[in-house]
């Protein structure tokens, strides 16, 4: 039986805490922050008004014999937390006030509010956890079909490699005597070989297409939309074309040691996304799409040598005539069902048809 206590702190307390490193808002099993302003300033104004809102739990952390401290993490509360933490740093306003425009009453009360607390003698790496955040999770913003894969396969080599490539692990390895306290923690089961190996590969043109191109929302990258698409890309160039999601997660429940080629995809992808960067779409380019993005992505990254020769600016025309004149075919399997093995088939073949590439699927699985 799971033992744990209730009790309320000042929200002095929560935040000191924050600041000091003593707990750890961003754990290896959250989810990234989903809340938008709306949501942090209503958060906000209810505590300014004194009234109540649900508890936030909290695991106890490892503790460091040497320093004598110990550091503990939010299980459920992490969007409430950030809210808090970011209105004291004066990141946002609630009622045309900062923080520090409160007055002293107010900023007094608002400091003392109790906030209800409920601490798991649990260890942040007890995988109890994680069902204890899944069950907590039952909300509208409950957890997605990729924020379950996520927290489920997190120390699988395909997930490691697909979280390196969004950005979502960090580049080398992280120092913990100097880590900073907004950093995600780290699954205490990954691999220890994991990020050294990655840190030999530049991902930054991958992540400059995927994040920041336009093909996903801000809210879409939040709720890992974009880690979905990847590992469907990398799963796509590794074995060919597939309904929907299925060989994402077949190889994750195979969970191998280390994935099949993967210094060749690592390399590929940012090879791949280099030369589409190149061609200079802006973000209302039909290219940018997600279905077209899909489409032309694999076919570059199977073809990376012809389309290297050809070159960015031939290629761009290419794009750009067979854009503004699409098929209809073409048009309704980039619009309809198109995450079917289908329709990713046909848009490949076509498009490769046109542009005057090979419509093999070169995948490394033989």
């Amino acid at each position: 039986m799971l033992r744990y206590h209730v009790r309320s702190r000042d929200l002095v307390s929560i935040v000191s805490d924050l600041r000091n490193g003593k707990l750890i808002k961003s754990p290896y099993f959250q989810r990234n922050l989903v809340w938008r302003d709306v949501h942090k300033k209503d958060f906000i104004e209810t505590i300014l008004l004194g009234l109540p809102f649900p508890q936030i739990f909290i695991a106890q952390g490892e503790i460091d014999v040497e320093t004598l401290e110990s550091r503990s993490v939010v299980v459920d509360g992490q969007q409430r937390t950030n809210a808090i933490k970011e209105f004291v740093d004066g990141l946002f306003s609630v009622n045309g006030k900062k923080f520090n425009e409160l007055g002293e009453v107010e900023l007094e009360e608002f400091l003392r509010y109790q906030i209800p607390v409920i601490d798991l003698e649990l260890k942040a790496s007890d995988p109890q956890i994680i069902d204890i955040f899944k069950r907590l999770n039952r909300t509208f913003y409950a957890l997605s079909a990729i924020e379950k894969m996520s927290t489920e396969y997190a120390t699988v080599d395909l997930m490691l490699i697909a979280k390196y490539a969004c950005g979502i692990l960090p580049s080398g390895v992280i120092d913990t005597d100097t880590e900073k306290e907004d950093e995600v923690d780290l699954h205490p089961l990954m691999p220890e070989d994991f990020l050294p190996w990655a840190a030999q590969f530049e991902i930054e043109q991958f992540q400059r297409w995927l994040v920041q191109s336009g093909i996903f929302t801000e809210f879409e990258i939040a709720r890992s939309v974009h880690l979905m698409f990847c590992l469907n890309i990398l799963s796509t160039v590794y074995s060919g074309f597939f309904p929907r999601n299925e060989k994402p997660r077949e190889y994750l429940e195979a969970a191998d040691e280390y994935f099949p080629f993967r210094d060749e995809l690592l390399t590929g992808i940012e090879r791949a996304a280099a030369f589409i960067n190149k061609m200079g779409f802006d973000k209302a380019s039909f290219w940018l799409t997600k279905s077209n993005a899909f489409t032309l992505f694999v076919l570059v990254f199977w073809n990376l040598d012809v389309v290297s020769r050809r070159g960015s600016e031939a290629m761009r025309r290419e794009l750009d005539e067979f854009s503004s004149n699409v098929s209809e075919e073409y048009a309704l399997a980039a619009r309809e069902a198109v995450n079917n093995r289908k329709q990713r088939v046909l848009r490949h073949e076509l498009l490769a048809s046109a542009v005057g590439l090979p419509a093999e699927e070169k995948m490394y699985k033989r």
